[in-house]
């Protein structure tokens, strides 16, 4: 396993990363995506794996879709 491209991300001792405080506002932003399944990203990143997936991962509108006439 490869370990140095997220210990450079990191770009500090890694135990320090582990102990750092994580908000409570964080927590939960985790914890949706844990739920729903979708990913947790920046939209150009989510944009990306849509394509290499050739499949939606972004919630679209609620309720009936439309019907083409």
């Amino acid at each position: 396993m490869k370990t140095k491209p997220l210990l450079e991300l990191v770009n500090k001792p890694w135990e320090n990363f582990l102990d750092l405080d994580v908000h409570a506002s964080e927590i939960e932003v985790f914890r949706k995506h844990e739920r729903t399944g979708r990913p947790l990203g920046v939209d150009s990143f989510i944009d990306r794996i849509e394509l290499l997936l050739d499949r939606k991962l972004k919630p679209e509108k609620p309720g009936p879709k439309k019907k083409d006439k």
